[in-house]
């Protein structure tokens, strides 16, 4: 998981794989240096700044140097210029969605031992989701967020092999009961990319941080504008954008609210319009706070801040 922390973020459809290098993987004897067991040209597609930053940190660790665009004509926009042996596609993306790319992309090369792998990227685990997928012409489907042994496992299985009956099997997470969830998932933080020391972690987790945050200050306005409006169909595309969000840097109990108001809207039985901005407000900055001192608690201590000279006076901030 990683991203630039100053730079503007680039439009749907760009590469961002010139920007930051990932950090380095002090763990590539544990993910089995899977980036030089299978030597893949990989290209990932997400609208959503947090999830892109955690594919980047994703295929840093693995070895890869994945091209990341932001909706399914940057997709086929690579792909008409460079080959691909894997392409990881979210499936609700503006411009062209993750379904429409992979029916274009098999349309454009039919026989399915010579185009590129496909796996859908969803943030939803029901059945009739991942048979969409299937049914769109992808090979597998990772729910999100992505785990590093949820990745490999899948890599294993698509590009392997062996017989089909020693693969491992899916590793779709089971849904977590939203009972006493906490507002930050600690463990979940420190297994999600495994073997970094804790100044990497704070670095990582601190850069997933901004990212979440500037998703949610982007995404808040619809949220806003769908309760005015009591539009279902808003609320749901802008939930279904933040849950994957909030899933993705372990704000579990936030990222529970989300997806039950998700479904609900989904549904067009959503009725909390009066106070569920609000609510979501609250929960929002509670988790802010728990991960600012979960990121201070993890972080290396500061160096000494340098003495003043003699009838000097220490500088202002801003200044």
């Amino acid at each position: 998981m990683q991203k630039k922390s100053s730079t503007p973020d680039p439009v749907p459809g760009a590469s961002t794989a010139a920007s930051e290098p990932a950090l380095p993987a002090p763990g590539e004897a544990q993910s089995g240096q899977l980036g030089a067991r299978f030597p893949l040209r990989i290209l990932a597609a997400d609208d959503v700044r947090t999830n892109r930053e955690l594919l980047r940190q994703l295929m840093g660790y693995f070895g890869f140097e994945a091209e990341i665009v932001g909706d399914g004509a940057g997709v086929l926009a690579a792909l008409s210029r460079r080959s691909f042996d894997l392409i990881l596609l979210d499936i609700q993306m503006p411009v062209m969605d993750g379904l429409e790319a992979a029916r274009e992309i098999v349309r454009l090369h039919p026989d399915r031992d010579r185009r590129p792998k496909l796996v859908a990227l969803t943030a939803n685990s029901l059945a009739e989701d991942r048979e969409a997928c299937l049914a769109a012409g992808m090979d597998d489907c990772l729910t999100k967020p992505i785990t590093p042994r949820a990745f490999q496992t899948c890599l294993v299985r698509l590009f392997e092999k062996i017989p089909s009956a020693q693969r491992p099997g899916s590793t779709a997470p089971q849904p977590a009961d939203p009972v006493e969830l906490p507002l930050v998932d600690f463990r979940y933080l420190a297994a999600a990319i495994p073997g970094l020391s804790g100044a990497q972690l704070a670095a990582v987790q601190g850069r997933m941080h901004r990212a979440v945050t500037r998703d949610f200050e982007a995404i808040w306005p619809r949220i806003v504008e769908a309760g005015s409006r009591q539009d279902h169909d808003q609320l749901a595309a802008a939930l279904h954008a933040l849950k994957g969000c909030f899933s993705t840097v372990g704000w579990s109990r936030l990222a529970s609210r989300c997806a039950e108001a998700f479904l609900s809207a989904r549904a067009q039985q959503f009725s909390e319009w009066a106070t569920f901005p609000d609510e979501l407000q609250r929960l929002y900055s509670a988790s802010t706070v728990e991960m600012t001192r979960y990121l201070a608690a993890i972080a290396p201590p500061a160096s000494a801040a340098p003495v003043p000279p003699a009838g000097g006076s220490p500088l202002q901030p801003g200044r």
